[in-house]
Protein backbone atom coordinates (compact mmCIF):
# COMPACT_ATOMS: atom_id res chain seq x y z
CA UNK A 1 0.00 0.00 0.00
CA UNK A 2 1.29 3.50 -1.18
CA UNK A 3 2.31 5.63 2.04
CA UNK A 4 3.16 2.99 4.69
CA UNK A 5 6.66 1.10 3.23
CA UNK A 6 9.77 2.99 3.85
CA UNK A 7 10.69 6.22 2.42
CA UNK A 8 13.28 6.67 -0.37
CA UNK A 9 16.53 7.00 0.98
CA UNK A 10 18.55 9.61 -1.66
CA UNK A 11 21.76 9.91 -0.47
CA UNK A 12 22.22 13.62 -0.06
CA UNK A 13 19.82 13.12 3.11
CA UNK A 14 21.86 12.17 5.50
CA UNK A 15 24.04 15.51 4.58
CA UNK A 16 20.67 17.29 4.54
CA UNK A 17 19.66 16.27 7.80
CA UNK A 18 23.65 17.24 9.48
CA UNK A 19 22.95 20.64 8.11
CA UNK A 20 19.67 21.26 9.22
CA UNK A 21 21.06 20.48 12.74
CA UNK A 22 24.32 22.67 12.38
CA UNK A 23 21.95 25.65 11.26
CA UNK A 24 19.82 24.66 14.19
CA UNK A 25 22.86 24.83 16.81
CA UNK A 26 24.55 27.79 14.85
CA UNK A 27 21.28 29.93 15.44
CA UNK A 28 20.95 29.35 19.56
CA UNK A 29 24.34 29.52 20.08
CA UNK A 30 24.55 33.32 18.24
CA UNK A 31 21.63 33.49 20.64
CA UNK A 32 23.47 32.57 23.79
CA UNK A 33 22.66 29.23 24.21
CA UNK A 34 26.12 27.67 25.92
CA UNK A 35 24.74 24.29 27.90
CA UNK A 36 23.64 21.49 26.50
CA UNK A 37 22.45 18.16 28.66
CA UNK A 38 22.14 15.27 26.62
CA UNK A 39 21.01 11.48 26.58
CA UNK A 40 21.94 8.59 23.90
CA UNK A 41 19.88 7.60 21.30
CA UNK A 42 19.79 6.44 17.79
CA UNK A 43 17.23 8.96 15.75
CA UNK A 44 18.89 12.30 17.34
CA UNK A 45 22.19 11.70 16.14
CA UNK A 46 22.45 14.76 13.78
CA UNK A 47 21.94 17.13 16.66
CA UNK A 48 24.38 15.14 18.68
CA UNK A 49 26.84 15.36 16.23
CA UNK A 50 26.09 19.17 15.29
CA UNK A 51 27.11 20.11 18.74
CA UNK A 52 29.80 18.06 19.16
CA UNK A 53 31.03 20.37 16.17
CA UNK A 54 31.05 23.52 18.27
CA UNK A 55 33.36 24.28 20.99
CA UNK A 56 31.60 27.33 22.42
CA UNK A 57 28.77 24.39 23.93
CA UNK A 58 29.75 22.69 26.92
CA UNK A 59 28.22 19.26 26.47
CA UNK A 60 27.28 17.24 29.24
CA UNK A 61 25.82 13.47 28.81
CA UNK A 62 22.89 12.35 31.00
CA UNK A 63 22.16 8.32 31.07
CA UNK A 64 18.71 9.42 32.20
CA UNK A 65 16.68 11.92 30.79
CA UNK A 66 14.73 12.51 33.78
CA UNK A 67 17.79 13.98 34.83
CA UNK A 68 19.10 15.95 32.07
CA UNK A 69 15.68 17.94 31.91
CA UNK A 70 16.45 18.44 35.98
CA UNK A 71 19.84 19.68 35.18
CA UNK A 72 18.68 21.87 32.26
CA UNK A 73 15.77 23.25 34.99
CA UNK A 74 18.78 23.93 38.03
CA UNK A 75 20.65 25.82 35.35
CA UNK A 76 17.56 27.67 34.26
CA UNK A 77 16.60 28.79 37.64
CA UNK A 78 20.08 29.64 38.28
CA UNK A 79 21.10 31.90 35.10
CA UNK A 80 17.55 32.98 34.21
CA UNK A 81 18.71 31.90 30.60
CA UNK A 82 18.07 28.05 28.23
CA UNK A 83 19.93 24.76 28.38
CA UNK A 84 19.61 22.77 25.27
CA UNK A 85 17.92 19.06 26.41
CA UNK A 86 18.61 16.45 23.91
CA UNK A 87 16.69 13.38 23.59
CA UNK A 88 15.93 10.84 21.14
CA UNK A 89 12.47 9.93 20.18
CA UNK A 90 9.53 7.77 22.14
CA UNK A 91 9.93 7.06 25.91
CA UNK A 92 13.09 9.51 26.55
CA UNK A 93 10.57 12.33 25.85
CA UNK A 94 8.36 11.35 27.88
CA UNK A 95 10.66 10.96 30.77
CA UNK A 96 11.59 14.69 30.61
CA UNK A 97 7.53 15.16 31.86
CA UNK A 98 8.15 16.31 35.68
CA UNK A 99 11.01 18.70 35.00
CA UNK A 100 8.58 20.71 32.80
CA UNK A 101 6.33 20.74 35.24
CA UNK A 102 8.30 22.01 37.66
CA UNK A 103 9.68 24.84 35.21
CA UNK A 104 6.06 25.57 34.16
CA UNK A 105 4.95 26.49 37.15
CA UNK A 106 8.37 28.17 38.17
CA UNK A 107 8.72 29.97 35.22
CA UNK A 108 12.27 28.47 34.18
CA UNK A 109 13.32 28.86 30.53
CA UNK A 110 14.02 25.04 28.98
CA UNK A 111 14.95 24.48 25.43
CA UNK A 112 13.46 20.75 24.78
CA UNK A 113 15.13 19.56 21.46
CA UNK A 114 13.19 16.13 21.04
CA UNK A 115 14.14 13.86 18.01
CA UNK A 116 11.57 11.93 16.71
CA UNK A 117 10.59 9.65 13.63
CA UNK A 118 9.06 11.00 10.67
CA UNK A 119 5.63 12.12 11.04
CA UNK A 120 4.22 9.57 8.34
CA UNK A 121 4.88 6.84 11.09
CA UNK A 122 3.21 8.53 14.17
CA UNK A 123 -0.23 6.25 14.89
CA UNK A 124 1.45 3.21 13.20
CA UNK A 125 3.08 0.32 15.39
CA UNK A 126 6.71 2.19 14.16
CA UNK A 127 8.94 1.13 16.46
CA UNK A 128 10.14 3.74 19.44
CA UNK A 129 7.12 6.39 18.04
CA UNK A 130 4.82 7.80 20.06
CA UNK A 131 2.89 10.92 19.07
CA UNK A 132 5.60 13.60 20.76
CA UNK A 133 4.15 16.92 19.75
CA UNK A 134 1.73 18.04 22.42
CA UNK A 135 3.22 15.29 24.62
CA UNK A 136 3.67 18.27 27.08
CA UNK A 137 0.04 19.13 26.93
CA UNK A 138 -0.39 23.01 28.90
CA UNK A 139 3.04 22.80 30.44
CA UNK A 140 5.09 24.41 27.85
CA UNK A 141 5.10 28.17 26.25
CA UNK A 142 5.03 26.68 22.77
CA UNK A 143 5.23 23.46 20.62
CA UNK A 144 7.07 23.69 17.52
CA UNK A 145 6.73 20.18 15.51
CA UNK A 146 9.60 21.36 12.99
CA UNK A 147 9.17 20.08 9.60
CA UNK A 148 11.46 17.07 8.07
CA UNK A 149 14.80 18.54 6.97
CA UNK A 150 15.28 19.85 3.41
CA UNK A 151 17.57 21.51 0.77
CA UNK A 152 14.35 24.45 0.19
CA UNK A 153 13.88 25.19 3.83
CA UNK A 154 18.06 25.30 4.45
CA UNK A 155 17.22 28.07 1.58
CA UNK A 156 14.83 29.60 3.26
CA UNK A 157 16.52 29.83 6.72
CA UNK A 158 13.57 27.86 8.52
CA UNK A 159 16.11 26.27 11.03
CA UNK A 160 17.69 29.83 12.30
CA UNK A 161 13.89 31.32 12.04
CA UNK A 162 12.28 28.68 14.18
CA UNK A 163 15.60 29.09 16.86
CA UNK A 164 14.86 32.77 17.11
CA UNK A 165 11.22 32.00 17.49
CA UNK A 166 12.09 29.22 20.51
CA UNK A 167 14.05 31.03 22.25
CA UNK A 168 12.16 34.45 22.44
CA UNK A 169 9.19 32.09 23.34
CA UNK A 170 11.58 30.21 26.41
CA UNK A 171 12.57 33.69 27.48
CA UNK A 172 8.63 35.20 27.89
CA UNK A 173 7.79 36.56 29.82
CA UNK A 174 6.68 34.79 31.17
CA UNK A 175 9.94 32.68 31.16
CA UNK A 176 9.44 28.72 30.55
CA UNK A 177 9.85 25.65 28.92
CA UNK A 178 9.34 25.23 24.58
CA UNK A 179 9.36 21.79 22.85
CA UNK A 180 10.78 21.28 19.99
CA UNK A 181 10.25 18.32 17.72
CA UNK A 182 12.27 17.82 15.36
CA UNK A 183 11.84 14.75 13.02
CA UNK A 184 14.47 13.12 10.82
CA UNK A 185 14.66 10.47 7.85
CA UNK A 186 16.93 8.01 7.76
CA UNK A 187 20.35 8.10 6.69
CA UNK A 188 20.94 10.53 10.20
CA UNK A 189 24.21 11.51 8.93
CA UNK A 190 26.34 11.31 5.64
CA UNK A 191 28.89 8.91 5.46
CA UNK A 192 32.37 9.55 6.69
CA UNK A 193 31.31 11.82 9.69
CA UNK A 194 33.55 9.55 12.21
CA UNK A 195 36.03 11.66 12.00
CA UNK A 196 34.49 14.45 13.17
CA UNK A 197 36.35 16.92 16.11
CA UNK A 198 35.19 19.26 18.09
CA UNK A 199 35.74 22.75 16.59
CA UNK A 200 33.73 25.01 14.68
CA UNK A 201 31.19 23.76 12.39
CA UNK A 202 32.69 23.55 8.64
CA UNK A 203 32.26 27.00 6.83
CA UNK A 204 32.09 28.95 10.40
CA UNK A 205 34.84 30.66 11.95
CA UNK A 206 32.77 30.96 15.23
CA UNK A 207 29.79 32.91 16.57
CA UNK A 208 28.68 35.29 13.63
CA UNK A 209 28.79 38.25 15.17
CA UNK A 210 27.79 39.63 19.04
CA UNK A 211 24.77 38.03 20.76
CA UNK A 212 21.56 39.33 20.20
CA UNK A 213 21.19 41.35 23.88
CA UNK A 214 17.96 39.58 25.36
CA UNK A 215 16.40 40.72 27.72
CA UNK A 216 13.24 40.09 29.31
CA UNK A 217 10.37 42.52 28.40
CA UNK A 218 8.80 43.54 31.41
CA UNK A 219 7.84 47.45 30.29
CA UNK A 220 7.01 50.33 32.43
CA UNK A 221 3.60 49.92 34.16
CA UNK A 222 2.39 53.30 35.57
CA UNK A 223 -0.87 51.98 35.75
CA UNK A 224 0.12 48.95 37.65
CA UNK A 225 2.18 51.25 39.96
CA UNK A 226 -0.93 53.59 40.56
CA UNK A 227 -3.51 51.06 41.69
CA UNK A 228 -0.37 49.91 44.25
CA UNK A 229 -0.21 53.07 45.19
CA UNK A 230 -3.93 54.16 45.49
CA UNK A 231 -4.04 50.49 48.08
CA UNK A 232 -1.71 51.95 50.03
CA UNK A 233 -2.52 55.35 50.64
CA UNK A 234 -5.43 54.06 52.17
CA UNK A 235 -3.81 52.11 54.53
CA UNK A 236 -1.88 52.29 57.63
CA UNK A 237 -1.13 48.76 58.52
CA UNK A 238 0.50 47.09 54.80
CA UNK A 239 2.08 43.87 55.00
CA UNK A 240 4.21 42.45 52.16
CA UNK A 241 4.03 38.49 51.61
CA UNK A 242 7.27 37.71 49.43
CA UNK A 243 6.70 34.42 48.04
CA UNK A 244 9.15 32.01 46.10
CA UNK A 245 10.04 34.39 43.14
CA UNK A 246 11.44 32.83 39.74
CA UNK A 247 14.08 36.10 39.38
CA UNK A 248 14.86 36.45 43.49
CA UNK A 249 17.31 38.47 43.34
CA UNK A 250 15.20 41.52 41.18
CA UNK A 251 12.18 40.92 42.83
CA UNK A 252 13.44 40.60 46.44
CA UNK A 253 15.21 43.79 45.61
CA UNK A 254 12.09 45.85 44.48
CA UNK A 255 10.15 44.27 47.31
CA UNK A 256 12.63 45.20 50.63
CA UNK A 257 12.77 48.66 48.82
CA UNK A 258 8.70 49.39 48.89
CA UNK A 259 8.86 48.24 52.22
CA UNK A 260 11.51 49.80 53.77
CA UNK A 261 10.60 53.50 52.19
CA UNK A 262 6.89 52.74 53.55
CA UNK A 263 8.26 51.38 57.06
CA UNK A 264 5.86 48.10 56.48
CA UNK A 265 7.25 44.48 57.42
CA UNK A 266 8.08 41.91 55.08
CA UNK A 267 7.91 38.69 55.28
CA UNK A 268 9.91 36.51 53.63
CA UNK A 269 9.76 32.78 52.56
CA UNK A 270 13.02 31.72 52.15
CA UNK A 271 13.24 31.61 48.52
CA UNK A 272 11.93 35.11 47.97
CA UNK A 273 14.94 36.79 47.42
CA UNK A 274 14.17 38.83 50.63
CA UNK A 275 15.19 36.19 53.31
CA UNK A 276 18.98 36.65 53.08
CA UNK A 277 19.27 39.60 51.39
CA UNK A 278 22.53 41.82 50.69
CA UNK A 279 21.17 44.84 52.36
CA UNK A 280 20.34 42.67 55.72
CA UNK A 281 17.15 41.86 58.21
CA UNK A 282 15.96 45.84 58.25
CA UNK A 283 12.06 45.07 58.59
CA UNK A 284 12.11 41.44 57.55
CA UNK A 285 9.94 38.97 59.47
CA UNK A 286 11.39 35.70 59.07
CA UNK A 287 10.17 33.71 61.99
CA UNK A 288 5.95 34.14 61.31
CA UNK A 289 6.29 30.69 60.37
CA UNK A 290 6.58 29.74 64.03
CA UNK A 291 4.76 32.75 65.71
CA UNK A 292 1.48 32.99 63.00
CA UNK A 293 0.83 29.69 64.10
CA UNK A 294 -0.63 30.86 67.63
CA UNK A 295 -3.87 32.66 67.30
CA UNK A 296 -3.60 35.10 69.75
CA UNK A 297 -0.62 36.84 67.46
CA UNK A 298 -2.79 36.64 64.29
CA UNK A 299 -4.95 38.81 66.23
CA UNK A 300 -2.62 40.96 67.62
CA UNK A 301 -1.29 41.61 63.86
CA UNK A 302 -4.50 42.19 61.45
CA UNK A 303 -3.23 44.04 58.63
CA UNK A 304 -5.56 46.25 56.67
CA UNK A 305 -3.65 45.58 53.38
CA UNK A 306 -1.68 42.70 52.11
CA UNK A 307 0.09 42.87 49.26
CA UNK A 308 1.36 39.53 48.09
CA UNK A 309 4.53 38.62 45.37
CA UNK A 310 5.29 35.42 43.91
CA UNK A 311 3.85 31.77 44.21
CA UNK A 312 2.71 30.22 46.68
CA UNK A 313 4.70 30.43 50.50
CA UNK A 314 6.47 27.94 52.22
CA UNK A 315 4.65 28.19 55.61
CA UNK A 316 1.26 26.78 56.13
CA UNK A 317 0.35 28.80 59.37
CA UNK A 318 0.42 32.28 56.90
CA UNK A 319 -1.87 30.58 55.01
CA UNK A 320 -4.17 30.07 58.13
CA UNK A 321 -3.43 33.45 58.89
CA UNK A 322 -4.44 34.63 55.60
CA UNK A 323 -7.45 33.14 55.50
CA UNK A 324 -8.29 34.61 59.19
CA UNK A 325 -7.15 38.42 58.29
CA UNK A 326 -10.79 38.77 56.30
CA UNK A 327 -11.29 42.74 56.91
CA UNK A 328 -7.85 43.20 55.00
CA UNK A 329 -7.68 44.00 51.46
CA UNK A 330 -5.86 41.78 49.29
CA UNK A 331 -3.52 42.74 46.47
CA UNK A 332 -1.38 40.48 44.09
CA UNK A 333 1.31 41.78 41.86
CA UNK A 334 3.43 38.86 40.10
CA UNK A 335 4.23 38.87 36.39
CA UNK A 336 4.06 34.92 36.08
CA UNK A 337 2.54 32.34 34.02
CA UNK A 338 0.20 30.88 36.41
CA UNK A 339 -2.72 33.39 38.64
CA UNK A 340 -1.30 33.37 42.04
CA UNK A 341 -4.37 33.28 44.15
CA UNK A 342 -5.40 30.06 44.76
CA UNK A 343 -6.83 31.12 47.90
CA UNK A 344 -9.39 33.61 45.94
CA UNK A 345 -8.45 36.39 48.21
CA UNK A 346 -7.17 38.97 45.27
CA UNK A 347 -9.52 42.30 45.55
CA UNK A 348 -6.80 43.36 42.77
CA UNK A 349 -4.16 41.40 40.50
CA UNK A 350 -1.33 43.51 39.29
CA UNK A 351 -0.43 41.05 36.30
CA UNK A 352 3.43 42.43 36.45
CA UNK A 353 6.88 42.07 37.71
CA UNK A 354 7.47 43.82 41.13
CA UNK A 355 10.54 44.79 39.59
CA UNK A 356 8.81 46.85 37.46
CA UNK A 357 5.80 47.92 39.66
CA UNK A 358 7.68 48.80 42.91
CA UNK A 359 9.92 51.58 42.23
CA UNK A 360 6.75 53.85 40.64
CA UNK A 361 4.72 52.98 43.88
CA UNK A 362 4.24 56.71 45.62
CA UNK A 363 2.78 56.02 49.18
CA UNK A 364 3.08 57.35 52.63
CA UNK A 365 5.15 56.16 55.34
CA UNK A 366 3.54 53.88 57.92
CA UNK A 367 3.57 54.84 61.51
CA UNK A 368 6.86 53.76 63.19
CA UNK A 369 4.78 51.61 65.82
CA UNK A 370 3.13 48.98 63.32
CA UNK A 371 6.55 47.93 62.34
CA UNK A 372 8.04 47.88 65.59
CA UNK A 373 5.04 45.42 66.66
CA UNK A 374 5.80 42.90 64.03
CA UNK A 375 9.68 42.96 65.00
CA UNK A 376 8.82 42.64 68.53
CA UNK A 377 7.03 39.05 68.18
CA UNK A 378 9.76 38.36 65.70
CA UNK A 379 12.60 38.70 68.70
CA UNK A 380 10.14 36.86 70.81
CA UNK A 381 9.90 33.78 68.24
CA UNK A 382 13.33 33.76 67.98
CA UNK A 383 14.73 33.27 71.25
CA UNK A 384 12.48 30.37 71.61
CA UNK A 385 13.88 29.10 68.29
CA UNK A 386 17.43 29.20 69.51
CA UNK A 387 16.17 27.37 72.65
CA UNK A 388 14.34 24.63 70.72
CA UNK A 389 17.64 24.16 68.27
CA UNK A 390 19.52 22.77 70.53
CA UNK A 391 16.95 19.63 71.22
CA UNK A 392 18.14 16.33 70.00
CA UNK A 393 17.34 15.39 66.39
CA UNK A 394 15.88 18.57 65.25
CA UNK A 395 16.17 18.19 61.94
CA UNK A 396 15.68 22.07 61.78
CA UNK A 397 19.13 22.36 63.54
CA UNK A 398 21.20 20.67 60.58
CA UNK A 399 19.60 23.05 57.98
CA UNK A 400 20.46 25.54 59.67
CA UNK A 401 24.06 24.73 59.88
CA UNK A 402 24.00 23.86 56.28
CA UNK A 403 23.07 27.14 55.45
CA UNK A 404 25.16 29.03 57.82
CA UNK A 405 28.44 27.22 56.70
CA UNK A 406 27.68 28.09 53.26
CA UNK A 407 29.74 31.29 52.05
CA UNK A 408 27.95 34.12 52.23
CA UNK A 409 27.29 34.67 48.35
CA UNK A 410 26.92 31.28 47.76
CA UNK A 411 24.02 29.21 46.71
CA UNK A 412 21.53 27.19 48.61
CA UNK A 413 19.15 24.56 47.02
CA UNK A 414 16.70 23.20 49.37
CA UNK A 415 14.64 19.93 48.44
CA UNK A 416 10.73 20.02 49.45
CA UNK A 417 8.82 17.95 52.00
CA UNK A 418 10.85 19.44 55.30
CA UNK A 419 14.06 20.95 54.34
CA UNK A 420 12.55 23.55 52.62
CA UNK A 421 9.94 23.82 56.22
CA UNK A 422 12.90 23.70 58.43
CA UNK A 423 14.92 26.83 56.79
CA UNK A 424 11.19 28.52 56.54
CA UNK A 425 11.03 27.91 60.40
CA UNK A 426 14.50 28.33 61.36
CA UNK A 427 16.22 30.74 58.73
CA UNK A 428 17.55 33.93 59.90
CA UNK A 429 18.16 37.15 58.18
CA UNK A 430 21.00 38.08 60.51
CA UNK A 431 23.39 34.97 58.61
CA UNK A 432 23.82 37.08 55.84
CA UNK A 433 23.06 36.97 52.09
CA UNK A 434 22.71 33.38 50.53
CA UNK A 435 20.65 32.73 47.28
CA UNK A 436 18.05 30.41 48.31
CA UNK A 437 16.51 28.18 45.05
CA UNK A 438 14.24 25.24 45.02
CA UNK A 439 11.28 23.66 43.03
CA UNK A 440 8.31 25.10 44.80
CA UNK A 441 6.74 25.15 41.44
CA UNK A 442 5.14 22.09 41.52
CA UNK A 443 7.19 21.03 44.91
CA UNK A 444 8.16 17.64 43.81
CA UNK A 445 10.93 15.80 45.50
CA UNK A 446 11.90 14.11 42.11
CA UNK A 447 15.08 15.66 40.09
CA UNK A 448 16.62 17.60 43.58
CA UNK A 449 19.88 16.23 42.65
CA UNK A 450 20.09 17.20 39.36
CA UNK A 451 18.65 20.21 39.87
CA UNK A 452 20.83 21.26 42.26
CA UNK A 453 24.06 20.46 40.25
CA UNK A 454 22.29 22.26 37.28
CA UNK A 455 22.06 25.80 39.58
CA UNK A 456 25.66 25.13 40.51
CA UNK A 457 26.66 24.61 36.55
CA UNK A 458 24.63 27.51 35.98
CA UNK A 459 27.12 30.11 38.36
CA UNK A 460 30.19 30.85 39.34
CA UNK A 461 29.64 30.46 43.56
CA UNK A 462 29.08 27.26 45.14
CA UNK A 463 25.88 25.50 45.86
CA UNK A 464 24.68 23.82 49.37
CA UNK A 465 21.76 21.47 48.95
CA UNK A 466 19.62 20.51 51.58
CA UNK A 467 17.83 17.01 51.12
CA UNK A 468 16.59 14.02 52.44
CA UNK A 469 17.06 10.77 51.58
CA UNK A 470 13.88 9.72 49.85
CA UNK A 471 14.75 12.63 47.43
CA UNK A 472 18.04 11.69 47.09
CA UNK A 473 17.38 7.65 46.68
CA UNK A 474 14.75 9.62 43.43
CA UNK A 475 17.37 11.16 41.39
CA UNK A 476 20.39 9.09 42.61
CA UNK A 477 20.91 8.77 38.43
CA UNK A 478 21.78 12.63 38.95
CA UNK A 479 25.03 11.52 40.92
CA UNK A 480 26.28 10.75 37.61
CA UNK A 481 26.89 14.72 36.70
CA UNK A 482 28.95 14.42 39.95
CA UNK A 483 31.95 13.65 38.51
CA UNK A 484 32.41 16.79 36.35
CA UNK A 485 35.38 18.82 37.49
CA UNK A 486 33.60 21.86 36.93
CA UNK A 487 30.75 21.95 39.42
CA UNK A 488 31.06 22.66 43.17
CA UNK A 489 28.61 21.64 45.20
CA UNK A 490 27.98 19.59 48.53
CA UNK A 491 25.06 17.91 49.16
CA UNK A 492 24.05 16.95 52.63
CA UNK A 493 21.63 14.33 52.93
CA UNK A 494 19.34 14.01 56.15
CA UNK A 495 18.95 10.73 56.52
CA UNK A 496 15.65 9.82 58.75
CA UNK A 497 15.32 5.95 56.89
CA UNK A 498 11.86 7.64 55.56
CA UNK A 499 9.37 10.12 54.74
CA UNK A 500 9.71 12.62 58.00
CA UNK A 501 7.31 15.02 56.94
CA UNK A 502 4.28 12.46 57.66
CA UNK A 503 5.17 12.07 61.27
CA UNK A 504 3.62 15.87 61.58
CA UNK A 505 0.03 15.03 60.07
CA UNK A 506 -2.39 13.41 61.88
CA UNK A 507 -2.14 9.92 59.97
CA UNK A 508 0.70 9.27 62.15
CA UNK A 509 -1.73 8.05 64.71
CA UNK A 510 -2.92 5.18 62.27
CA UNK A 511 -0.70 2.23 63.08
CA UNK A 512 0.81 -0.18 61.26
CA UNK A 513 -0.48 1.81 58.36
CA UNK A 514 1.56 4.31 59.26
CA UNK A 515 5.08 3.29 58.57
CA UNK A 516 4.24 0.92 55.86
CA UNK A 517 2.59 3.21 53.50
CA UNK A 518 3.31 6.58 54.35
CA UNK A 519 6.72 6.53 56.33
CA UNK A 520 8.13 3.84 53.92
CA UNK A 521 11.44 2.55 55.62
CA UNK A 522 14.06 1.48 53.51
CA UNK A 523 16.75 0.34 55.11
CA UNK A 524 19.23 1.80 52.25
CA UNK A 525 22.58 2.88 53.22
CA UNK A 526 23.14 6.13 50.93
CA UNK A 527 26.78 5.35 50.86
CA UNK A 528 26.38 3.22 48.49
CA UNK A 529 25.00 5.24 45.76
CA UNK A 530 27.78 7.84 46.20
CA UNK A 531 30.37 4.30 45.56
CA UNK A 532 28.69 3.61 42.52
CA UNK A 533 28.99 6.91 41.22
CA UNK A 534 32.40 7.92 43.12
CA UNK A 535 31.33 10.81 44.40
CA UNK A 536 32.79 11.81 47.69
CA UNK A 537 30.90 10.79 51.00
CA UNK A 538 31.17 11.62 54.88
CA UNK A 539 29.37 10.75 57.61
CA UNK A 540 28.73 13.59 60.42
CA UNK A 541 27.02 12.67 64.07
CA UNK A 542 26.08 16.38 64.84
CA UNK A 543 24.45 19.63 63.02
CA UNK A 544 28.29 21.02 64.00
CA UNK A 545 29.85 18.27 62.60
CA UNK A 546 27.45 18.89 59.00
CA UNK A 547 28.67 22.45 59.29
CA UNK A 548 32.47 21.76 59.52
CA UNK A 549 31.79 19.05 56.83
CA UNK A 550 30.39 21.62 54.36
CA UNK A 551 33.03 23.77 54.88
CA UNK A 552 35.85 21.54 54.43
CA UNK A 553 34.53 19.90 51.42
CA UNK A 554 33.93 23.34 49.76
CA UNK A 555 37.22 23.73 50.29
CA UNK A 556 38.50 20.55 48.89
CA UNK A 557 36.02 21.63 45.34
CA UNK A 558 34.17 19.26 43.01
CA UNK A 559 30.88 17.61 44.17
CA UNK A 560 30.42 15.93 47.77
CA UNK A 561 27.60 14.20 49.84
CA UNK A 562 27.67 14.78 53.54
CA UNK A 563 24.91 12.63 55.27
CA UNK A 564 23.87 13.05 58.70
CA UNK A 565 21.20 10.30 60.17
CA UNK A 566 18.15 11.35 62.22
CA UNK A 567 15.37 9.55 63.98
CA UNK A 568 12.01 10.41 62.91
CA UNK A 569 10.05 9.92 65.91
CA UNK A 570 12.40 12.30 67.90
CA UNK A 571 12.57 15.35 65.32
CA UNK A 572 9.04 15.08 65.42
CA UNK A 573 8.70 15.61 69.45
CA UNK A 574 11.63 18.62 68.62
CA UNK A 575 9.42 20.35 66.42
CA UNK A 576 6.45 19.94 68.72
CA UNK A 577 8.67 21.32 71.45
CA UNK A 578 9.80 24.30 69.56
CA UNK A 579 5.92 25.76 69.08
CA UNK A 580 5.71 25.05 73.29
CA UNK A 581 8.63 27.05 73.31
CA UNK A 582 7.36 29.68 70.88
CA UNK A 583 4.35 29.85 72.83
CA UNK A 584 6.41 30.55 75.99
CA UNK A 585 8.14 33.56 74.52
CA UNK A 586 4.92 34.82 72.78
CA UNK A 587 3.24 34.85 76.09
CA UNK A 588 5.62 37.44 77.87
CA UNK A 589 4.32 39.93 74.99
CA UNK A 590 0.77 39.25 76.33
CA UNK A 591 1.94 39.87 79.85
CA UNK A 592 3.85 42.76 78.70
CA UNK A 593 0.41 44.60 77.08
CA UNK A 594 -1.70 43.78 80.12
CA UNK A 595 0.50 45.25 82.22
Amino acid sequence: MRGFGPAAEPPERGAVNLEWARQWVRALTRLGVEEVQMAPGSRSTPLVLACHEDETLRIRVHIDERSAAFFALGYGRRRLWPSLVITTSGTAVANLLPAVVEAAASDVPILLLTADRPPRLRGLDANQTIVQPGIFSAFTRRVLDVPLPSDAGLGDGVPRDLAEAAMSAALGPPSGPVHVNMPFEKPLHPAGVGGLQRGHPPGVAGREGTPPSWTRRNPSAPASAALVSDGLRGASRPVFIAGPSSDPDREGSAVLDLARRLGAPVLADPLSGARFHPSGGEGVVSTYSAFLAHPESRARLQPDLIIRTGRTFTSASLETALLSWTEAAHVVVDGGSLRKDHLGLADKYVHDSPATVFPDVDAPRCDDEWLSGWMHYDAAARDGLREALSLPDHEGAIVAAAVQATPVGATVFVSNSMPVRDLDLTGDPDWGHRRVLGNRGASGIDGIISSALGAAAGGTEPVVAVLGDLAFLHDVNGLLRGRDPDLNAVLVVIDNDGGGIFHMLPIRAFEPAFTRYFATPHGLDLAGGARLYEVPFRDAETAADVAREVREALERGGVHIVRIRTDRDRNQAAHEKTRALVGARLQTISTEDTD
